[in-house]
């Protein structure tokens, strides 16, 4: 395993050289391959971090490769979380994703040989650390409980999901612009619920996700494997994406446009931005670099089903693209004030701990907010209790209240000042991350050392 920190804090290997690289990269070996690509994808994201990681045709978790191509196919969680990784380094989604012993006790089972090279990620996972501490005490309240979602959540996925297809319908027949709009928000909220399940084992309601014009499978690479594991850093494909329209790092070299001038431009690209995509995930089809999948045709047979209803295919289109339109403007309006964009918040760029412990590093790019907590629904349908669900992403959101006391008490254990923020302040700090142009020197958020 690689060199680690006790509580004490002592410094680790990713403490900046003479040459400065490893501010740098924030911490990274080197700058992600293809991290530029014209067409970004989780697919291009995922061809870069095979070369940077080089260990194919195996899986590296720690210092040790593994070949688990014959284990995919029995895989709990889908094969396809094997298969999208092979020739990578998984240690953080491996340890994020495994509660149990179980997995770590099957794992050498299909251990290869040990590995010299250090690993390109700079986060560690003490056995004494924050994580690992964690996820110990986690273990026996979800071994009584389950990891997966209570008749509540699938009940608040479902009926979201029969609410969108009711308006939907109900706008096709009666040719209503605002039935159409409102079936976009309750779709925004469909799909944001169906996040919580994409990130678990497969399932048929993480399809629910693919309702939008986006991809669930795509998804799980770009928000499950990249941006989850490695939020608000050079590695995190979702900051990448919104390069250079949302310039979120603090790069001195921002224009006044990227900095003010989203005030007015974020206006304008809501209601497009998923439209956008739509055309980049065609030109990547295209192109070869994306699959193309059995779920990607839902949004077709949406306007299928509302060209039979309406009294014309034209009047169709113009009702489908207003519910994509509502869409957009919903999702990614909550998607970028939901947790991970404030100045208090570590962005690559700024000074990262001493103490690379990945489960800390996580809740130095996390805020939780007070006004949905408690609430199964608003959690729900507002990715809410984020920094738990950081921590442990395959646990339904369901179950995530039960940690709350263990969280807490590793938290003060670990000197950790936990709290949870008005929606309002990460509104504003959305825009002041935007304007900012000066990295943190000194570690962001929690700044309190461990013990």
């Amino acid at each position: 395993m690689a060199p680690c920190e006790n509580h004490k804090g002592e410094k680790s290997q990713v403490q900046e050289t003479p040459d400065g690289k490893e501010r740098k990269f924030g911490g990274f070996r080197q700058y992600p391959t293809l991290r530029d690509h014209p067409l970004k994808s989780g697919y291009t994201w995922l061809q870069g971090k095979r070369i940077d990681d080089a260990v194919w045709p195996y899986w590296r978790v720690h210092d040790k490769l593994y070949d688990l191509t014959h284990f995919a196919q029995t895989h709990p969680g889908g094969k396809e979380w094997i298969l999208l990784t092979q020739g990578t380094d998984i240690t953080e989604s491996f340890e994020s994703s495994h509660i149990h012993a179980m997995a770590e006790r099957l794992l050498p089972k299909y251990s290869v040989k040990d590995i010299a090279t250090p690993r390109n990620s700079p986060y560690t996972f003490c056995e004494d650390g924050f994580f690992k501490t964690f996820k110990r005490k986690v273990r026996p309240i979800l071994k009584e409980v389950g990891c997966g979602p209570t008749w509540k959540m699938t009940l608040i996925q479902d009926g979201l999901a029969v609410t969108f297809a009711t308006l939907a319908i109900a706008g096709a027949l009666t040719y209503s612009y605002f039935l159409a709009a409102l079936a976009g928000i309750f779709l925004s909220m469909t799909v944001i619920c169906a996040h919580n399940f994409f990130h678990q084992r497969n399932n048929w309601r993480m399809y629910y996700f693919d309702l939008s014009l986006m991809s669930s499978h795509e998804w799980r690479v770009t928000h499950g494997i990249s941006h989850h594991v490695y939020p608000n850093t050079i590695y995190d494909i979702e900051i990448a994406f919104l390069e250079p329209i949302w310039e979120f790092l603090p790069k001195p070299d921002k224009s006044f446009l990227q900095r003010y001038g989203v005030w007015m431009y974020d206006l304008l690209l809501l209601p497009s931005a998923v439209l956008i995509n739509l055309i980049k995930r065609i030109l990547c089809l295209i192109s070869g670099i994306s699959p193309l999948r059995p779920e990607n045709f839902l949004p077709v047979l949406e306007l299928m089903v509302m060209a039979a209803l309406t009294q014309s295919p034209f009047s169709a289109l113009k009702l489908w693209l207003v519910m994509h339109i509502s869409f957009s403007v919903t999702f990614v309006s909550v998607g970028m004030v939901v947790a991970h964009h404030h100045p208090d918040l570590y962005h690559h760029g700024d000074r990262m701990r001493d103490n690379p412990d990945w489960g800390l590093c996580q809740l130095d790019a996390v805020r939780d907010r007070v006004e949905i907590t408690s609430n199964l629904f608003l959690v729900a349908i507002s990715f809410g209790d984020h920094s738990l669900h950081h921590l442990l992403p395959t646990v339904d959101h369901s179950k995530l209240p039960l940690l709350y006391p263990a969280f807490m008490e590793t938290c003060k254990e670990f000197g950790v000042p936990f709290t949870f923020v008005p929606w309002w302040e990460l509104v504003k700090g959305k825009y002041k991350q935007l304007a900012n142009i000066t990295p943190n020197p000194n570690p962001p958020g929690y700044k309190h050392k461990t013990k």
